[in-house]
């Protein structure tokens, strides 16, 4: 809430400084200066942020016993009051609705399951039996027009492939390789086109057991007893998802006593000031560690270089 894990996280990770070589340049002495001064200044920082994290701690605890808080606390204390039975009979209901919706589906399921010796769906599955009798033959005429296209134009887009990945490979001219896509797409197009004659036969001949299979589903879907248990299932989602509403609805003023409480702590004078504090040690933290990565990093620079 007030930030002190990432304020005791900014104190951890101890950085590394290379020592002095043997013998040290000015620039080396001056550099390794600045990189000790930077990170006596981290240190600094990294104190003054502890202190202030601390320091916002015991803001906050001052703060929970000024007027505010306290009556922000108590106005917390009566909504839970005032919710509770609301809330453990909003729960009871979820409860049953939930058992109410399990066994409305397993109404549903054995009411689809006794539609299917219904004279509605009987007659239409019978429908759809001899409409699969009759397309079976023509599917079969079908896929095997298709796979003779295939096995006239494959032939050619692969030699086409593969003329294409040689003269690539060979690092033809491009004149060569532009006759090679060219032809690669010729053959992959005649392909494309042999096949839109025996695919559209295919897709024309499976329409009637498409809409055969829709219609056993329309007639199951269609039978009173389906019809009522659909209705029930509805009927007990929507009682379902109307007591789950009831439930925020009465868990809301809590929620909103609960950052009431927040605010008023927040608000208070001490904890404004400790916060301020210990954004500006932090910010103080963070720029003493970039200047330190900067500093280090022309150290390191320099002693590679031997300047």
């Amino acid at each position: 809430m007030f930030e002190t894990l990432e304020s005791r996280q900014m104190l951890s990770h101890s950085p590394v400084v290379p020592p002095l070589p043997p013998t040290p340049t000015s620039t080396d002495i001056a550099d390794f200066a600045l990189v000790t001064s930077d990170l006596a200044t981290i240190q600094a920082d990294r104190g003054l942020v502890h202190a202030d994290a601390g320091i916002v701690e015991a803001a906050v605890k001052v703060a929970r016993t000024t007027a505010e808080v306290t009556t922000a606390q108590s106005a917390l204390t009566a909504a839970i009051a005032t919710a509770k039975p609301l809330l453990q009979a909003d729960r009871a209901t979820i409860q049953v609705d939930k058992v109410a919706v399990h066994g409305a589906e397993q109404n549903v399921v054995v009411a689809m399951k006794a539609a299917f010796a219904t004279t509605g769906v009987t007659t239409a599955q019978a429908a759809l039996a001899a409409t699969i009798a009759t397309a079976k033959p023509l599917f079969q005429a079908d896929r095997a027009a298709i796979q003779t296209v295939y096995k006239a134009d494959e032939p050619a887009v692969d030699a086409a492939e593969h003329q294409l990945r040689v003269d690539t490979h060979n690092g033809a001219a491009a004149s060569v390789i532009a006759a090679d896509q060219a032809a690669l797409t010729a053959s992959t197009t005649k392909l494309s086109n042999d096949l839109i004659a025996p695919k559209a036969q295919l897709a024309t001949d499976e329409a009637p057991v498409e809409a055969a299979r829709l219609a056993v589903q329309a007639a199951i879907k269609a039978d009173p007893g389906v019809v009522a248990a659909q209705a029930s299932l509805t009927t007990a989602k929507t009682n379902l998802t109307t007591a789950n509403a009831q439930l925020a609805t009465d868990e809301a003023p809590v929620e909103a006593a609960r950052l009431a409480v927040q605010a008023a702590i927040k608000a208070d004078p001490g904890v404004v000031a400790a916060q301020a504090s210990l954004t500006t040690a932090k910010t103080n933290l963070t720029a003493a560690k970039a200047q330190f990565q900067t500093d280090l990093t022309k150290y390191i620079a320099d002693l590679k270089a031997g300047i």
